[in-house]
């Protein structure tokens, strides 16, 4: 059986459519200033300490992926719970801050297209599948929802790639998706290759965004 991993003690551990606003966009909410106080890079941590809470994903002394969550709160959450005696590796085509990453943490700057590259640094730290894979990527918006929609749905294609030779079998990937009307483009090869799929959007996310966090469960 998998060992649960509280949040509370985790918390002691340190035509053309536009996106609509439903409510006035304040960056400084009180997720940003949460997250300052407690010292994450940004509010997205609070995104996977309640999937972390619903799902009991991450454990410690795991092997886990991180792709694209620049400026780093994901891996600031997996770093503590993982610790010392697991592996953490975070890719980002963002230039990555590394002070306050701990010894076990392998850092790579490049895209998440570039399966051939990403291969062989994944190999060369002597890794041959990870327990979870967790990813927080977003494409360059511009605005228009279905062109944003879908550079999200191929962003999260090009994972589900590496997450088929690298993600062990029985185990879980989580990725955030931005939905729209060609989510099915995504959602089709996630069923074939997992047993289940769950949707969630957690608290931390904005109203007006379209984003959800797919966790995909039970590789097959």
């Amino acid at each position: 059986m998998k060992q649960a991993y509280s949040l509370i003690s985790f918390l002691l551990l340190g035509g053309v459519n536009k996106i609509t606003m439903t409510k006035p966009f304040m960056i400084q909410d009180s997720f940003f200033k949460k997250a300052k106080a407690l010292g994450y890079r940004a509010r997205s941590a609070f995104k996977l300490l309640e999937i972390q809470e619903k799902y009991k994903i991450i454990q410690p002394k795991m092997c886990v992926l991180d792709v694209a969550s620049a400026p780093g709160s994901f891996l600031q959450v997996i770093a503590k719970i993982v610790w010392n005696w697991g592996k953490v590796v975070w890719i980002d085509i963002q230039k990555i801050d590394p002070n306050f990453w701990f010894p076990n943490i392998h850092l790579l700057q490049e895209s998440i297209f570039e399966y051939d590259k990403i291969h062989a640094y994944i190999c060369g730290l002597g890794i041959s599948q990870f327990d979870c894979i967790t990813s927080d990527i977003a494409p360059s918006t511009t605005g228009i929802t279905w062109v944003d929609q879908y550079k999200s749905v191929e962003l999260n294609l090009a994972i589900l790639d590496v997450a088929r030779e690298f993600l062990k079998p029985g185990w879980t990937l989580i990725l955030k998706v931005f939905v729209w009307e060609d989510i099915a483009d995504l959602i089709q090869p996630i069923k074939e290759q997992y047993k289940k799929l769950s949707r969630m959007k957690p608290k931390a996310c904005r109203d007006r965004s379209f984003e959800e966090y797919f966790i995909c469960i039970d590789k097959k």
